[in-house]
């Protein structure tokens, strides 16, 4: 659920800053040592984190800017984060308690009590079901920009970066409705050959790349969110922003691992 979805989502981000403010070793406690600073509402550096050096250059500033404002862009994001799962949880026992979910409960009840299982009720084509769902996912994949995503590191999911607009990123929405349509051409292939299926390594491959651009995308959002915060230091700002930037390429890592799958032989079916 979305409880759970924004816990991971606020790990990812936490350990991310960790290792881009420059550990050498990730401790096996990094989340809670950072939200624990972000508690306390010091600016200490990370767990494992050496304080900065000013070294005098500009590459010297910038690593000493990103550990000063990691601690705080943690404790900022676990703010955000706790509060959207906490809503989250609510909505979803408002939900539970409501009449509409009884309502649904209780209409599943009266048609399994009432509806017999026979071997010789007819049976519905399911072929022309599961065909359907191929082509869908196929016109989708068609539109997407595979010739792009086939080049690592273009910087394509980086274009519109931090920008006021605090809708979600618009090369994002395609992939996301391939995501879900792969799923939904998987489950159909199961449903059709009662698990004898071969498993297709292409479209597992793919599924597991296109999960990894969803979590990027989704902390990506987080991180810029957080950024748009009124009045947080420059460093936490700077923080974020190569959280962010971070996140971004991590979305068109996946896209070049899900271009790279979808290229293979699939597995052909009788």
């Amino acid at each position: 659920g979305l409880e759970h979805s924004y816990e991971a989502r606020l790990e990812r981000l936490l350990l991310a800053l960790h290792r881009l403010s420059g550990a050498a070793v990730l401790p096996a406690q990094t989340v809670d040592a950072l939200a624990a600073a972000g508690r306390t509402g010091g600016t200490a550096p990370l767990p494992g984190t050496a304080a900065p050096e000013h070294t005098g250059g500009p590459a010297g500033t910038e690593r000493g800017s990103l550990t000063v404002g990691a601690a705080k862009a943690g404790a900022l994001l676990e703010r955000q984060l706790t509060l959207a799962r906490t809503r989250a949880h609510s909505t979803a026992l408002q939900a539970l308690g409501s009449s509409r979910f009884h309502a649904v409960a209780d209409k599943v009840a009266v048609l399994a009590s009432e509806v017999p299982l026979s071997p010789a009720a007819p049976v519905t084509g399911l072929h022309p079901l599961a065909g359907a769902a191929e082509e869908r996912l196929t016109d989708a994949i068609a539109a997407l920009p595979l010739i792009t995503a086939g080049h690592p590191y273009n910087a394509e999911a980086l274009v519109h970066g931090l920008s006021p607009d605090p809708s979600p990123h618009p090369q994002d929405g395609p992939w996301h409705q391939v995501r879900l349509l792969l799923r939904l051409h998987r489950y159909a292939r199961e449903v059709l050959y009662r698990g004898e299926a071969p498993v297709d390594m292409r479209l597992l491959t793919a599924g597991q790349a296109l999960n990894r651009h969803r979590d990027a995308s989704e902390a990506a959002a987080a991180a810029a969110q957080a950024a748009r915060t009124p009045r947080i230091t420059p460093a936490t700002a700077y923080a974020l922003g190569v959280l962010h930037a971070d996140q971004r390429h991590e979305v068109e890592a996946a896209r070049f691992a899900f271009q790279q799958a979808w290229q293979r032989q699939p597995v052909d079916v009788p």
